[in-house]
């Protein structure tokens, strides 16, 4: 197997697209360990003065390459979409595009088309947004602070006794144990979304600290000072791989969502078809034709066109 041909096979995996053969090249490790060498020759010397062992990433990868053989789904873990090795992988075959190693700082930047996914020193997981941008200190082993200068970032953090992980951005920051959480920082307004475990929010230096559960999420504006809080549903969208996915929800409720989201008007004919429960995933920018045509076959359902409203029945 060529480097190019392992490439590709490399990119399907990030996009959570393997075939059973793929993954079976994948897991033949000695194209993979000089693949690997090659790459981690042009990768900048910070990998290494932040103590990223290269075999490390290389077992990683067999790890998930072994596990996604299992069934996946046997709880509704958040996330199982196989994020893990994108985090390791890409750090070797895309982080020299865009990292920059200031005098102190390290510099991150995903493409402005694209997301990325890195591993810290301490193997906390981040994955940035399209053209989002964090840094942190060299010496971040010894003080856990990140920097998210613009965007938004998903952060996966590692618990390490004794040393708390903390997020800056907005003059605000986030204290963290271990636990899943998604920061969005725009001009004026924040939000964070707790996904599992516990953060700490504090809006100011030295303002008040407001404790976050799962399935919280905080809308924080940096101009009015103001904080709401709201609960929501944290199993059903994922930036990172563009898809929605629902379990058990009501078909009302999902008919509501299609119709803020694609600016449609969609009917349900009967009280009883309301209740029905849809299961199933679609992807961010997927065609309402499609949609409509998951709704119809999963629940037996028909569809009609009477003037600009698609009634179901």
């Amino acid at each position: 197997m060529d480097s190019i041909e392992l490439i590709n096979i490399i990119k399907k995996m990030l996009a959570d697209n393997l075939t059973t053969s793929e993954r079976e090249q994948l897991l033949d490790e000695k194209p993979m360990i000089n693949f690997q060498s090659q790459q981690w020759k042009k990768a900048p010397k910070a990998h290494i003065q932040d103590n990223v062992v290269s075999q490390n990433i290389l077992n990683k990868i067999m790890v998930k390459c072994r596990s996604e053989k299992q069934p996946i789904l046997k709880n509704r873990k958040y996330y199982h979409i196989g994020y893990s090795i994108a985090a390791t992988v890409a750090l070797f075959i895309v982080g020299f595009w865009i990292v920059n190693v200031s005098s102190s700082y390290i510099n991150i930047s995903a493409p402005v088309d694209d997301k990325l996914a890195i591993t810290l020193p301490d193997s906390s997981e981040v994955w940035l947004n399209a053209a989002s941008q964090i840094r942190y200190h060299k010496s971040f082993l010894n003080n856990r602070e990140i920097f998210l200068e613009k965007g938004e970032a998903f952060f996966k953090v590692k618990k390490a006794h004794g040393t708390p992980f903390r997020v800056y951005f907005h003059e605000s920051h986030i204290e963290v144990t271990g636990t899943e959480f998604n920061i969005k920082s725009e001009n004026i307004e924040s939000e964070i979304t707790l996904f599992t475990g516990s953060i700490i929010f504090q809006a100011e230096e030295g303002g008040k600290e407001l404790p976050m559960k799962p399935a919280e999420h905080i809308v924080y504006n940096a101009h009015t000072k103001s904080i709401v809080c709201t609960n929501i549903d944290i199993n059903e969208y994922d930036w990172r791989s563009n898809k929605y996915r629902f379990t058990d929800k009501p078909l009302q409720e999902f008919i509501e969502f299609i119709n803020r989201s694609y600016h449609v008007n969609i009917i349900i004919k009967e009280e009883k078809l309301k209740k029905l429960k849809f299961n199933g995933t679609i992807h961010k920018n997927e065609p309402l034709t499609d949609i409509i045509e998951k709704i119809c076959i999963s629940l037996d359902l028909n569809e009609k066109q009477e003037n600009n409203n698609i009634i179901l029945f």
